[in-house]
């Protein structure tokens, strides 16, 4: 979750915070030399490049590379000068410790293993000789291992609280999901199902006039029918999405059920022919969901807007591709995708969400055509 913007506001910005720290750790360091000193005074210089080291860790969070070659350069000419050492060492340190934080640990072990090789040899061949490699590299092991070390340790564990915090989003995010399901299921759930339980009234109540023109009953028919199905679908679409319940493993459409879709149409009036070739039963479950979702839209969409007599749904199973075909003999029109409906939009989105492409223009005799192409198969990967 992300923090309430009275927390956001009260942090400290982080230049300040920087250079704060850089004064803390210059002031830490300039107290414990006067110790370690046997005067108790090692001198101005002593102090100037302590503090000009001190200087390099306030860019750290622009430039961790600035603060790390120039804290040890600094730390360089102070023992070259043969000043108090001892807790100087503590500012570079802080400085590998930043740079390894903020930067992926490839980097940072050629950087360190660079580091590591210059101060060794300046601490051997400039301050010393031959036999004081072994300490020395023992001591600088040591010296920066725990600061690197510390930073990656620092850097893993912000890593980890970034992904728990995306992940409460991410739940919360869900719950939000979760509740629009169920809000969707209750509000249009509870309208099918009214109109499915008013069709059946209807169809109980004409039963007893005799007289009643079939074409009545077959519409009330289709529309008690359709609008169970679309029930179920729905039930089925948003079931993944409802907190301790199982998924219904029906599919929300299947090219088995267009043909049951075709005569729900018929049933209202209109002239459906359809054709399938190919083997359905190899059709993935998404691809064939997608070709029951283009072909309900477009009847849908004849029976609203087109004012046909006639339409043709044709599925052609052969790999790579799944194609869906719609035509009708109605008005036509052209169509502009940019301002389309959701449903055409509707169509398109998910066809390419599957890879496929997809069509809908006016017939050159009269008329519309939708198309869709779905890969699948071994030659579609």
């Amino acid at each position: 979750m992300n923090a309430p913007p009275a927390a956001r506001n009260s942090r400290i910005p982080a230049p300040a915070f920087d250079i704060g720290l850089a004064v803390l750790l210059g002031l830490l360091t300039s107290f414990t030399t006067i110790g370690a000193d046997e005067n108790h005074d090692p001198g101005r210089l002593a102090f100037a490049l302590i503090w000009l080291t001190a200087a390099f860790l306030a860019v750290r969070r622009l430039s961790p590379e600035v603060a790390l070659a120039g804290s040890m350069s600094a730390l360089y000419l102070y023992l070259y000068l043969g000043l108090p050492e001892g807790p100087i060492f503590l500012l570079p340190a802080v400085a590998v410790f930043f740079y390894v934080f903020a930067r992926p640990l490839k980097t940072s072990l050629i950087v360190l293993a660079a580091v590591f090789a210059v101060h060794v040899a300046f601490q051997t061949y400039v301050f010393g000789d031959s036999s004081d490699l072994l300490v020395n590299t023992s001591i600088t092991l040591v010296w920066l291992g725990i600061a690197a070390a510390g930073g990656r340790i620092v850097r893993e564990a912000r890593r980890a609280r970034a992904r728990e915090r995306e992940a409460e989003r991410e739940r919360y995010r869900a719950d939000e999901r979760v509740q629009m399901a169920r809000e969707i299921h209750d509000v249009v759930g509870h309208s099918l199902a009214v109109v499915s339980m008013n069709a059946g009234v209807a169809l109980h109540v004409l039963d007893k006039h005799p007289g009643t023109p079939p074409e009545v009953v077959e519409n009330l028919q289709a529309i008690r029918d359709a609008s169970n199905r679309a029930l179920r679908d729905l039930r089925a679409t948003l079931a993944p999405l409802r907190k301790g319940e199982q998924p219904e493993l029906r599919p929300t459409g299947a090219i088995a059920d267009i043909p049951s879709l075709v005569d729900g149409v018929r049933s209202g009036g209109l002239d459906v022919a359809y054709t399938v070739t190919g083997d359905p039963e190899t059709v993935p479950a998404n691809i064939a969901a997608t070709a029951y979702r283009v072909v309900q839209e477009s009847l849908t969409n004849v029976i609203r807007h087109a004012e046909a007599t006639r339409a043709e749904v044709r599925i052609d199973c052969d790999p790579p591709n799944l194609r869906v075909r719609v035509e009708d003999d109605g008005r036509g029109g052209p169509v502009d995708l940019d301002r389309a409906g959701q449903g055409i939009t509707g169509m398109m989105e998910r066809v390419q969400a599957g890879g496929g492409t997809f069509s809908a223009a006016p017939r050159p005799g009269g008329g519309f055509t939708v198309e869709a192409a779905l890969p699948y198969g071994r030659d579609a990967d």
